[in-house]
């Protein structure tokens, strides 16, 4: 079912929330991503403080410094990535999707979110072994993401983008 949040709902099915106290592992997340206002980043929350999320190779080397927390480091190598939630935010505001009720300019989100546990466990049989080659159009993090949480790998974003052109 869908997931909670103590924010109000804004449009693209996306709700804000400041308060980490409510993140629940099996939770799509994202944040902005800088420099790309209407880009964000997407990934899975686990629990204890990790996230599951595909990363560009070029974005791993560029963007990612070594973290003493987590251990992540940018050789690390493989576009999936175990980080830990202050790596994924990057010093943006964490935000989460809702599935219950999401619609993106008025289009129902087509498929259920699947139960908590299951999400999680799809993240790390997919960490383990590989989601595909990044690709921004047709495998992305939101790709990875909505797989996860619904089975079908769907990127919003890019169907938002391909509706512009």
């Amino acid at each position: 079912m869908g997931q909670k949040s103590s924010s109000a709902s804004v449009p693209g099915g996306k709700s804000s929330s400041s308060d980490l106290s409510r993140l629940k592992p099996g939770d799509h997340i994202y944040r902005n991503m800088k420099g790309f206002p209407i880009s964000s980043h997407h990934g899975i929350y686990v629990g204890d403080d990790r996230v599951i999320h595909l990363l560009a190779p070029s974005i791993i080397a560029t963007s990612y410094p070594e973290c003493n927390t987590c251990g992540f480091t940018p050789d690390m190598g493989g576009c999936l990535v175990q980080t830990c939630l202050n790596c994924f935010l990057a010093g943006e505001k964490l935000e989460i999707m809702m599935y219950e009720g999401f619609n993106l300019l008025q289009l129902k989100h087509p498929y259920p979110a699947k139960p908590a546990q299951e999400v999680v466990d799809t993240a790390f049989t997919l960490l383990r072994k590989g989601f595909g080659i990044y690709d921004l159009l047709s495998n992305n993090c939101e790709h990875f993401a909505t797989y996860c949480k619904t089975g079908h790998a769907i990127s919003m974003q890019v169907l938002l983008l391909m509706t512009m052109i």
